[in-house]
């Protein structure tokens, strides 16, 4: 395969010792029935052999796959160097521990087919849904087809679990993760900065199954957002200070959680309350931030 080919579809994979995992999602990649993609694969630094597995597969695929080893940084800097060596127009970003179902590739890139042309500028991503290992939807729209972005689609249209999707390349470039905030930066952080921006396309249909292993970032969610509580406390400003109207329980836990991870980054009441979006929310909430402030302590052993 000549080094200036390139494929319609970037296949981004991040991963972190996943060799047990990743054979499963290389045999989806197998099922399908587009031709035109490449596998692109950031090691976080593992220890599992995974360089030697993708190296073997390397070498007998029908389709390209390219493997770059870095020293263990976080999911967030693996995608930003992924993003930055794609060579397909689109991305679709998958995890090592989930895997598409038959036909996901070619069905996403017919999603961006039915946005007209003179529309698809204004789209960053077409998205499904996941489903569990057995093939249960992990959430489900209220229509077939919805345009709409991160934020609405969950306050407005109350979708939950997590989805599948596939990107314009040139829009991940816009929005590369900030590698300055700690080992864990929540993907809602970029995909809520898209959405002031651009529209996603919703379809009501799984396109992957998603796993949730013990050992996983979802799993480790509240210790991984107290341990880079700088990216967390980024998260709450940013999704308060935009334009989306938010449903009063939303506020509330935002706000906790602005003056939790306030508390953590050693910011003071006062200063909290004069940067807060809403001082009546801060006042509010400030109780129920301090008693989640000192439940973090407690667990840490601080």
């Amino acid at each position: 395969m000549s080094e200036e080919w390139s494929p319609v579809v970037t296949v981004l994979t991040p991963t972190f010792n996943r060799a047990g995992t990743l054979p499963r999602l290389y045999r989806s990649l197998l099922e399908q029935d587009l031709n035109d993609f490449e596998w692109l694969v950031i090691d976080d630094g593992s220890s599992d052999g995974t360089g030697e597995l993708v190296a073997g597969w390397a070498a007998e695929a029908r389709f390209p796959i390219r493997y770059r080893h870095q020293e263990n940084a976080g999911k967030h800097v693996a995608l930003n160097r992924g993003v930055e060596s794609a060579r397909g127009r689109y991305v679709t970003v998958i995890d090592s521990d989930d895997w598409y179902v038959p036909g996901a590739l070619k069905r996403m890139l017919a999603v961006w087919d039915s946005i007209p042309a003179e529309q698809r500028n204004g789209f960053a991503e077409v998205q499904g849904l996941g489903a569990t290992p057995d093939g249960v939807p992990l959430g489900r729209l209220p229509a077939d087809v919805i345009d709409s972005d991160n934020v609405e689609i969950r306050m407005r249209y109350g979708m939950r679990g997590d989805a599948q999707g596939m990107l314009r390349t040139e829009v991940m470039r816009e929005f590369p993760f900030p590698e300055d905030l700690g080992r864990f930066v929540a993907e809602s952080l970029i995909w809520n900065r898209m959405a002031r921006r651009y529209r996603t396309r919703y379809v009501n249909e799984v396109l992957a199954h998603k796993e949730y292993r013990p050992d996983g970032l979802t799993a480790g969610g509240r210790r991984h957002q107290v341990e880079s509580s700088a990216a967390a406390l980024l998260f709450q400003k940013e999704l308060l200070s935009g334009h989306w109207p938010l449903p009063p329980r939303v506020k509330l836990r935002l706000y906790a959680n602005y003056v939790r991870h306030s508390l953590h980054e050693r910011i003071g009441p006062g200063r909290q309350r004069a940067d807060a979006p809403s001082k009546l929310w801060w006042t509010l909430t400030a109780p129920i931030g301090l008693a989640l402030y000192a439940r973090d302590r407690r667990e840490s052993g601080r």
